[in-house]
């Protein structure tokens, strides 16, 4: 069973709420599937995707700004998602975004997998993961020669004189030889049949459940893989024959280690693909602005300044802005936050960070920025850009809203062209 909620969402049990309704922001779940979440909380490094708390001495779990699958021991699954006004579009947010996500493996989720939001998330990744497996098998899995060792009746490659003497000193006729053998039998392979076998249970549509067994047909001589560790570390450095093979391997690395960006499902999970919607958003932007702003030269992640130019002969304290814009003689550093700002709150500062707008300061003096530009996502608090911040004569702030919901393109050129 798959169960559905939004980040920041807060998690129940049912018995302590039995008339209550699951929405997107509050799931009540049974006690086994509660009490295995509460465990990996509690017992893992997972305090940085939920927090455990009482209320009015009930237990409860509120999810951080995390966003993914959690699937416990039992095969039910929780779906996490960017808070959206319904499941579809959320999805489809989520979706979006994740294409752009450096070093992940989602750049495979194309058009025809956001038509399909109204599929859990998880069906979206198998789906996602056999269309890169398919071409593979159509065009023949890559073979390579292994070097075997074997006794043989005749002479076929090397003879291993030591392993002859030691094993066959009264068999003349039996020679153990070494030999190159060309085999499929390879780590690459051997990983895309145990993905395709860890998928197989899981898959809940027809047409997945489908594509499975037809790939497992055609693999059917290959055995899976023994050793998953061995042969991740294998494939890193496989040769360019198996170049075709990377974004296959790279959804196979993800199934079979059922984690996410070193977070481990331990104990109670199979699965723990969760990704920080901060690093999410942030790649979106980023891809965005290289992709779609012309005239000018955009650096992601540069990192030529350091915040101390001298202490004890050297500098300290790299300064990393996520986006910096050289166009007609202006320098602008763009840095992105998710988080929701209020623009009816002036005076609470509109919930914006002090020390984000230090952090931005820094930036425009190292950098020599004359304009300095502070991304949050759109919200129903926040549609447009609030007024311009004056740091001094020469450097300024916009504080802008960046929708993800819209086509990326267009998006970015409603940044750049939202004049105060």
């Amino acid at each position: 069973m798959t169960f559905t909620l939004t980040e920041y969402g807060l998690i129940r049990r049912s018995r302590d709420f039995p008339d209550a309704v699951n929405s997107l922001t509050e799931l009540h779940l049974p006690d086994a599937v509660f009490d295995a979440l509460r465990n990996f909380v509690t017992e893992s490094e997972a305090d940085t995707l939920m927090t455990f708390f009482l209320q009015k001495g009930r237990e409860c779990i509120r999810v951080k700004n995390y966003v993914g699958l959690l699937e416990t021991r039992d095969g039910t699954q929780l779906e996490i998602l960017p808070k959206a006004v319904d499941v579809e579009n959320a999805r489809k947010t989520l979706l979006r975004m994740l294409r752009y996500l450096r070093s992940g493996p989602f750049q495979s989720v194309g058009s025809v997998h956001l038509g399909a939001a109204k599929l859990p998330v998880w069906e979206v990744f198998i789906s996602a993961f056999l269309a890169e497996v398919m071409p593979l098998i159509t065009r023949g899995l890559q073979k390579s020669y292994v070097p075997k060792t074997n006794t043989q009746r005749f002479m076929k490659g090397k003879l291993e004189v030591a392993t002859q003497v030691r094993q066959n000193p009264l068999h003349a006729e039996r020679l153990v030889t070494t030999f190159d053998e060309q085999t499929t039998n390879l780590p690459p392979n051997r990983l895309l049949k145990s993905a395709l076998e860890f998928v197989q249970s899981r898959a809940r549509t027809v047409p997945n459940q489908t594509r499975i067994r037809q790939l497992l047909f055609a693999m059917e001589d290959i055995p899976a893989s023994d050793r998953v560790a061995d042969d991740l570390r294998a494939v890193a450095t496989q040769n360019r024959l198996f170049a075709p093979y990377q974004p296959a391997l790279r959804w196979a690395e993800a199934l079979l280690n059922g984690r996410a960006f070193g977070l481990t499902p331990g104990r109670y999970l199979n699965l723990a693909l969760l990704f920080p919607m901060e690093r999410i958003f942030e790649d979106y932007v980023a891809a965005g602005f290289q992709r779609y702003v012309s005239g000018g030269e955009v650096v992601l992640q540069e990192s030529s300044q350091h915040l101390i130019d001298n202490h004890s002969g050297s500098r300290k304290f790299r300064l990393r802005p996520d986006i910096i814009l050289r166009k007609n003689g202006v320098i602008t550093v763009l840095d992105t936050k998710w988080k929701r700002i209020d623009a009816s709150n002036a005076a609470g500062n509109y919930g914006i960070d002090q020390g984000d707008l230090y952090q931005l300061y820094a930036y425009g003096k190292k950098y020599s920025a004359t304009e300095l530009i502070l991304i949050y996502p759109i919200t129903e608090q926040f549609q447009k850009p609030l007024d311009l911040f004056g740091y001094d004569e020469t450097m300024h702030l916009r504080v802008v809203p960046f929708d993800v919901t819209l086509p990326l393109e267009e998006a970015v050129l409603g940044v750049m062209n939202n004049e105060q």
